[in-house]
Order: C-alpha cells, then structure tokens, then sequence
C-alpha cells in the first residue's frame, strides 16, 4: 500500500491551477505536461470569466496588503526579519528566486517555514513506514458519500487515489486527515515529485546547505491530527470538498500561466479572489460556506498560531520568514497581524512586480 505524503500540509491554495469550464473528462485528465509547464508566462483575462478581471481587480483593491510577496519586519527593539510570500510550485519560475530574497535568506539566522518535513528521529520515520494512524478504525461504518458533497467529487477523488496507487475503495478507509494531505498534493507536481523541490522545498534545501537553523511554525501532523480529532468532521467536509474541486477536468495552459504570472507580480489579492470566484461557484450552494470554512482553518487561524510561534525570533531579529503568499494579505493575513503587535512591516518591491 502507498505511503500517505508527508509534509503537505504547508500546500495551501495559490499552489493549483485555477479552473475553467470544459465539458466531461476524467480528472486528472487535465494535468498534462502541457498544461502544467506552460511555455510563456503571462496573464490571460479570458480565465477571469464570469466575474471578468475588471470586477476581480476591484475585489482585490478591497484586501489590505494585496500586492507584495516580500516585506521587511522591523522588532520595536530594532531587529530586523523579512517576510516572504511561496508558490508551493517547482515550476522554474517559481523555484527563481530574486536576489534580494536569496540576499536575505543567506543573512537570516534562522529561516521559518510552515512545516520542517525531516524526520526528528528513527521512530517517527518507522512510523511513517509503517503507515501507522492511516486508516480509520476497523468498526467504522463510515462511507464517503456519507459527507454529502455535492456533483462528481467522489468520482474524481477515486481517480486522484488511483493516480497516487491507491485503490479507488480507500476512500470509506483512510482518516480525513490522510486523505485531506494526499487532497493537498498538487496534480501538477506529479511529474517532478521526489525529484524537483516545490519552492518551500528549495528554501529550506538551501538553507540547510548554508547550515541555517530552522523554525517549523506548526507541527507537520497538525492538519492530520486537527481532522481525524472526532468534532471536526465538519472542517474535514470544507477542506476535501474544497480541494476536490483543483481535480475537476477543465484547467487550461492558460490559466496555469496566469496563476504563475500573478505570482511574479506579486498580485496575491487577485489570485485570492479569483481562487474564491471559481472554487465557491463550483461547489453549488454551499460553496461560500464551504469556502469560507476552509480558509478560517487553513489560512486565519494559522496565520494568527504562525505569528505566536514567530514572536520571539521576529524580537530578536534576523528571521526569513517563508509561508504560502496567501497567508500575507487581508485584515487576518500576517502582515495586519505583526503590526498589532507591535511590528512594523513594509514591503519591499521587487523587479517585475505591480506597484
């Protein structure tokens, strides 16, 4: 049996390719060589359909701090961090890092990451191996329709774990949380898995090359433990009917070069309402809900447990911080969030990016 993937709980939601309508296919179907390299990044207004770039753009303009993937923390003591915002990508535009980030990463003293995914010691590998805390309890009754979500979600779920070598009945058997990290996984990273870093990869690939300490925000069992704790069957609804929509067929080279484009301008506020536009209106009714859920977990309270766990290095100064961009922007982004506490944080543009 496959081993669960480990350490995706850190890939939050600018890592997939937003969608577009296309008629039936089978997921994954979509996620070609083709589509997930495109060959030419740019932005494409025809993938902001039905809302259009102009209502998107003015959506955007609403979030605090929605343009910036790199910003400077300033301690009221005078110590100084940086701030900078990942694409859980390995795409090569993504792993290129501008230089005043690679400046800033190799002065840091510590470099903090959602999650370190090394293994502390030999038990916690064997039990990883061993796929120990995987599967639900052998009495469940439960089946995955009983999560009532909506259109073919299950269908293309089965497919995904098929993809990922797993037979299609795991599904009624694996915890939410395993199934949840496996949900986290973008299709698109199929290709390079095991062999090209996402971009928080190579952070902390070159960090530990420079013999630079680091700081794991949260644990990387957090999400899985968070959803297989009984109570929370309703945040593992939001989060797999949420992710299950990146699986549905109709995802374009033109969209994957728009999101990589709106990366490279540091425009995260409109890659965060376009991502809400096209996931809410894809899950029905209950998508803003849904939508809404999801991103109060994976996003705002981690936000709020990633400053806590950074305070104290921040004081001091001398901290590269590196989290998912869409943890950056908005009134519960990390940026509001160090100024109340006393922070002072700028940003810092860089070559290429809006103003």
């Amino acid at each position: 049996m496959p081993k669960p993937i480990r350490g995706f709980a850190r890939a939050a939601l600018a890592s997939f390719v937003l969608l577009v309508a296309a008629p039936a296919a089978q997921a994954q179907a979509w996620a070609t060589r083709e589509v997930c390299e495109p060959p030419r990044i740019a932005i494409h207004d025809e993938v902001f359909a039905p809302e259009g770039a102009a209502e998107l753009a003015r959506r955007a303009a609403l979030i605090p701090n929605a343009t910036g993937r790199f910003w400077r923390i300033t301690a009221p003591s005078g110590g100084t961090s940086y701030l900078w915002g990942t694409m859980h990508s390995s795409h090569r535009s993504v792993l290129d890092l501008p230089q005043p980030v690679l400046d800033a990463l190799h002065g840091a003293s510590q470099v903090a990451l959602e999650i370190d995914p090394t293994f502390p010691d030999r038990a916690s590998h064997e039990n990883f191996i061993r796929s120990n805390d995987v599967y639900r309890p052998t009495q469940s009754n439960f089946r995955f329709a009983d999560l009532g979500l909506p259109g073919d979600i299950e269908n293309n779920l089965g497919i995904r774990l098929e993809s990922l070598g797993w037979p299609r009945e795991s599904l009624d058997l694996l915890k939410f949380g395993t199934l949840a990290e496996l949900l986290l996984f973008d299709p698109c990273e199929d290709f390079a898995a095991g062999v090209l870093p996402t971009q928080d990869s190579y952070i902390q690939t070159l960090a530990h090359i420079e013999g630079i300490p680091i700081l794991p925000l949260e644990d990387s069992d957090r999400l899985s433990q968070k959803l297989n704790t009984p109570g929370n069957e309703g945040l593992a609804r939001a989060i797999i009917g949420t992710y299950a929509i990146y699986l549905t067929p109709g995802a374009t080279p033109e969209a994957r070069a728009t999101a990589l484009g709106l990366y490279a301008e540091g425009r995260v506020g409109m890659m965060m309402v376009w991502d809400h536009a096209q996931v809410s209106a894809a899950l029905g009714n209950e998508g803003p809900a849904l939508y809404a859920r999801m991103t109060d977990y994976l996003v705002d309270e981690r936000n709020a447990d990633f400053v806590t766990a950074a305070r104290d290095a921040l004081t001091q100064g001398g901290l590269f911080v590196a989290v998912g961009n869409f943890h950056l922007p908005g009134d519960k982004g990390m940026i509001e969030l160090l100024r109340a506490e006393g922070f002072e944080v700028s940003r810092i543009p860089l070559p290429g990016e809006a103003r």
